[in-house]
């Protein structure tokens, strides 16, 4: 169970360190970030704060103990993310980004795989 546990962990904080650099470039709307989502991609700027903000609450929930449905719900918003990042940066053509955007979903569904297994460990422990 701490091998799970401490996997868990790992392969989370890493992920989420991903998506707060991620949210922080939306939110704070780099140059960078604006001319390769807006310009790009084709969102619009206002677009950028909806995804950073969300990202943020994604982040703070994992991070939380207990509430194990809005976890649910913070995987799927991650996973929705990673999904729609694959298809926009394969639509203009950019292969390594979505190269990028699998290598994150991967991550995003390690993490969850190791959640659940630590809380069925936890059932089964009660």
């Amino acid at each position: 169970m701490k091998k799970i546990k401490i996997t868990y962990w790992v392969i989370t904080i890493c992920t989420l360190i991903g998506f707060l650099l991620s949210a922080v470039n939306e939110l704070l709307q780099t140059p960078k970030t604006l001319a390769e989502s807006t310009q790009l991609l084709g969102y619009p700027a206002y677009f950028l704060t909806i995804l950073g903000v969300a990202k943020l609450i994604g982040i703070i929930v994992l991070l939380i103990p207990k509430f194990n449905r809005l976890k649910e719900w913070a995987y799927a918003g991650f996973t929705i993310d990673c999904i729609a990042a694959f298809w926009s940066e394969n639509a203009v053509g950019n292969p390594m980004g979505s190269i990028k955007s699998v290598v994150v979903l991967l991550f995003v569904l390690l993490s969850y795989y190791f959640l659940r297994k630590m809380q069925k460990g936890m059932e089964l422990a009660s």
